[in-house]
């Protein structure tokens, strides 16, 4: 059985589990189904607690959650943003893709393990295959992607360096960007709600 907020669980291991939390968090949040009895199944022993001010924040002890602090630095880094039911559900499609896996192998998954396979394919872009468009266009050059997307070459040096865009690893002249990476960030940047711009320099 899927795992609501209200359970207040002493644990919180898997990936799929984490998600329902924040799914079902933020659901009842937003259907104003949160009263006085909501909280009854919280102990000095749950993994997390909960916030109802600010729209709702999700309070873990990391030591009960395995991997939430790798999990939320990931986030921070790749999506610009903290853990949210949204970020979970991108995360679950990143992994999703670059473990070739189903859903439910994914929910099954521990949130150490998902983090560990999506922090280990960026370490390691993929070369470019047979495919001519993919071949010519997905890794490209810093000056490149800086006037494609509008941002200063010092912002995508920024981050690559971070690992918010995979790179070939290189430096220099030498260094090359996944387009893909950058795509992904710039839509998640337009997509949310009060998210920094794509043209924003640090």
């Amino acid at each position: 059985m899927a795992v609501h907020w209200t359970d207040f669980p002493e644990r919180v291991e898997t990936f799929g589990d984490l998600l329902n939390i924040f799914e079902t968090f933020e659901h009842d949040l937003r259907a104003r189904l949160v009263h006085s009895g909501s909280c009854d199944n919280e102990t000095d022993a749950s993994a997390y607690s909960v916030e109802f001010v600010d729209g709702g924040r999700f309070l873990p002890q990391p030591e009960r959650v395995p991997g939430w602090e790798e999990l939320a630095t990931f986030t921070e880094r790749r999506l610009g943003h903290p853990p949210s039911a949204a970020c979970l559900r991108m995360v679950r499609s990143m992994a999703l893709e670059a473990l070739d896996a189903t859903i439910a192998d994914m929910n099954a998954m521990t949130i150490v393990a998902v983090v560990e396979a999506l922090t280990d394919a960026a370490r390691r872009p993929t070369e470019p295959d047979g495919d001519f468009l993919l071949a010519e266009y997905r890794w490209l050059k810093v000056g490149q992607i800086a006037k494609l997307f509008d941002l200063s070459p010092s912002r995508v040096t920024k981050l690559t360096d971070a690992g918010t865009f995979a790179s070939n690893g290189k430096t220099g002249n030498d260094r090359r960007v996944d387009v893909l990476a950058v795509v992904r960030w710039t839509l998640t940047q337009l997509g949310e709600p009060g998210g920094a711009s794509p043209r924003a320099d640090d």
